[in-house]
């Protein structure tokens, strides 16, 4: 279940201003700009999460557990995995029906923002002035599954765009 908004009204102007417009999608230029403007602003967002995971470990080292240090690590991997899934290149290509395909990704994205500001949110409550323990019992389970479905989207909203995993080895014209 989602929280209140916890980002601020910067941040979420920043990722509406970059949310793409499908039906501008008039060339494989114009996608491709958009698409990398999106992917920057969703990356940029997600390593603000990661810096601030980072940050926790580096300022809290001799009070976290082994445990607690292994699954930041753990959360960091998984904003990994969702860069390698945003930075997929290749040439965006809408994949069915075009209205169909517009609609499914438009509602992918408000889901994306929607779990950016969620991810935000559970990240910025492990702060200093809150007991790392409670954070780790409490939040921390469901910022992975947050960060776990967000990597899922990502990938559908690549099938959607003509990037799936496979692109990576047609990319460039080889096979």
């Amino acid at each position: 279940m989602m929280n209140s908004a916890h980002i601020s009204c910067s941040e979420m102007t920043f990722l509406m201003e970059k949310m793409p417009v499908y039906s501008n999608y008039r060339s494989d230029k114009e996608a491709a700009l958009a698409e990398r403007g999106y992917r920057r602003a969703l990356g940029l967002m997600l390593k603000e999460c990661g810096d601030h995971l980072l940050n926790v470990v580096e300022k809290r080292s001799q009070i976290l557990e082994t445990d607690q240090e292994q699954l930041i690590d753990l959360l960091i991997d998984r904003i990994g995995m969702i860069f390698r899934r945003l930075d997929r290149e290749g040439d965006v290509c809408l994949v069915g029906d075009c209205n169909a395909t517009i609609a499914e990704l438009e509602e992918l994205d408000v889901r994306l923002i929607l779990m950016i500001e969620e991810s935000m949110s559970l990240v910025r409550s492990l702060g200093s002035d809150v007991p790392a323990s409670s954070w780790f019992k409490n939040e921390a389970s469901r910022l992975n599954r947050d960060l776990a479905s967000f990597s899922e989207m990502t990938e559908e909203r690549n099938y959607l765009l003509g990037l799936g995993w496979e692109s990576e080895f047609t990319y460039g014209g080889s096979v």
